[in-house]
């Protein structure tokens, strides 16, 4: 079963360069792969514990996995999403959708 990952980076001054080179890793993979592929990458920052969060589309789990990000469900827009790299429309696809894409 296919599951979206999520990882904490810190505040906005430990996390600038971690997701920088999260987001470098994620491009060259994401290049390579066709349209439609359901690769994303988004970010949530949460004030109140001021920790920025990173979330990664099922289809991103190789690199969710590389960087020891922890299964979650997935993200809703009540949790501050913003697109950081990838595909916008990976965050509405079902599971059915993804895996009708990856076949």
């Amino acid at each position: 079963m296919s599951s979206w990952y999520k990882l904490a980076l810190g505040n906005d001054d430990e996390a600038f360069e971690p997701a920088l080179r999260i987001q470098q890793m994620f491009m060259s993979k994401f290049l390579m792969c066709p349209p439609g592929s359901g690769r994303a990458l988004f970010s949530c920052y949460d004030k109140a514990n001021d920790n920025l969060w990173l979330y990664f589309s099922p289809a991103a789990q190789d690199i969710a996995l590389r960087v020891y990000a922890q299964p979650c469900d997935s993200p809703t827009a009540l949790d501050c999403i913003g697109l950081l790299a990838g595909e916008g429309d990976a965050l509405g696809m079902g599971e059915s959708a993804l895996l009708k894409k990856a076949a």
